[in-house]
């Protein structure tokens, strides 16, 4: 199974966009299978990638690959252009997301019985008892029932899922990669590069030096039935199929070994080892249960995943493609902020550009003098706010001698307490409720 999504590097000069391509081995590690960097996300854009993708990865374009994401309309159709032949789920989060901000939490909530629901009666039961249950379930029901059924309904699909309904593999290496993403496009393929290179050395030695049978992951939870043995009982029907269920016949499930195994519980079919009930029925014949596990949860599969090595680069063997364009550089629009800057009152401040603002002149030139203010005899320091653009020569007048102006009549030489415009004003207001 693999997950594909796109990320926003931090870096707000030269906005990018950081794709990624990724997998979970047989210990539960996340395996990145490729990146790449545009400058939108589109469909031609995931077109170029998905492309460059198939041609890296030998078989993905095969009806046994399975491909989740989200429902970005330019990732689908990129998709199903590429890798027509291949399963293509949606990620659950987002689905759940969007029900929850179009019919609210209680509704989303419920959906996840949809998504586990383990028969098509058991959906259509589901379905029907979500539409009853809530004022706004007519028209969730409609919703839910636009989108194709063997996108996130698990009876209706194909391909086992090892138990992630999610895209958040590759949401992890999203976070993974946060500081990283801070730098420009070249410096970021040589960061992501490395760190694939030093996990991949990593995880090759442990699965070398290894003496398990079973990767740590897969051994932690078949242990943990293990210890639940004593809770079952087996009852035979022949040598393919048996009842099994707990002492007191509350849980219930059927294994059937023929045409292909399978049971009620839904485990085996969904991870691809065995469950609880399946090791109990093979502890009641004398048969191994190891079997049934698939050959992705033992440790020589897991050597062979990193069996190839990532060989070592610097940022200077990135040479510039002349296909490939330069990022577009940022442009912020509004005024620039008012930023603090020491001096001796520490009162100070000055309109600042952003460093990444492109335009044809810059709107503001900061003042090249000495970031701090000079001392009075009094060891106060004086303002040093800018004055401000389109202020008149009084107003700027009066900043640099650092005298105050009014505030109700604008003029300098007094504050409001004093002002004549104000007294006269409260004068005419006591006269007119005396008056009236």
């Amino acid at each position: 199974m693999i997950a594909m999504d796109a990320c926003h590097t931090k870096n707000k000069k030269y906005p990018t966009l950081l794709f990624l391509a990724t997998a979970v081995d047989g210990n539960n590690n996340i395996l990145v299978l490729a990146y790449g960097i545009a400058p939108v996300e589109d469909r031609e854009t995931w077109c170029w990638f998905v492309e460059n993708l198939k041609h890296a990865i030998h078989g993905l374009a095969s009806p046994n690959v399975l491909i989740v994401s989200d429902r970005q309309k330019g990732l689908v159709d990129a998709v199903a252009d590429e890798l027509p032949s291949n399963e293509h789920v949606h990620c659950i989060f987002h689905l759940r997301m969007n029900l929850k901000r179009h019919f609210g939490a209680q509704v989303a909530q419920y959906f996840h019985r949809l998504i586990y629901a383990e028969t098509k009666d058991i959906f259509e039961d589901a379905l029907k008892d979500l539409e009853e249950r809530f004022p706004n379930g007519k028209e969730a029901v409609q919703y839910i029932n636009g989108i194709d059924r063997t996108k996130f309904a698990r009876y209706a699909m194909k391909l086992p899922r090892y138990g992630r309904v999610t895209s958040n593999s590759v949401e992890c290496m999203n976070g993974a990669f946060l500081k990283l993403r801070v730098y420009v496009a070249r410096r970021l393929i040589f960061e992501v590069w490395t760190y694939m290179m030093r996990k991949f050395y990593k995880r090759r030695v442990a699965a070398e030096t290894s003496v398990e049978l079973l990767t740590k992951y897969a051994k932690d939870r078949l242990s943990e039935f293990e210890r639940e043995f004593g809770r079952y009982v087996t009852c035979n029907s022949d040598q393919n199929v048996a009842l099994v269920q707990t002492n007191g016949g509350a849980e219930q499930f059927v294994v059937n070994r023929l045409p292909r195994l399978s049971y009620t519980c839904f485990e085996p079919q969904e991870m691809l080892w065995p469950c609880i009930h399946v090791m109990s029925w093979c502890r009641s014949k004398g048969e191994d249960y190891l079997q049934f596990v698939d050959r992705i949860y033992f440790q020589k599969s897991l050597a062979a995943c990193y069996s190839q090595n990532i060989p070592p680069i610097t940022e200077q063997d990135l040479k510039v493609s002349v296909t490939c364009r330069a990022p577009e550089p940022a442009i912020r629009r509004g005024r620039a902020r008012m930023v603090r800057i020491p001096n001796g009152g520490g009162r100070g401040r000055r309109r600042t550009e952003y460093s990444y603002h492109v335009r044809d002149e810059p709107r503001f030139i900061p003042s090249q003098g000495p970031r701090s203010a000079p001392q009075t005899e009094t060891g106060a320091g004086t303002s040093t706010r800018v004055a401000e653009e389109g202020a008149g020569p009084s107003t700027q007048a009066a900043k640099a001698k650092g005298t105050r102006r009014c505030g109700v009549c604008k003029e300098v030489g007094h504050r409001r307490d004093t002002c004549p415009v104000r007294k006269q004003t409260e004068a005419l207001r006591t006269q007119y409720f005396q008056e009236n």
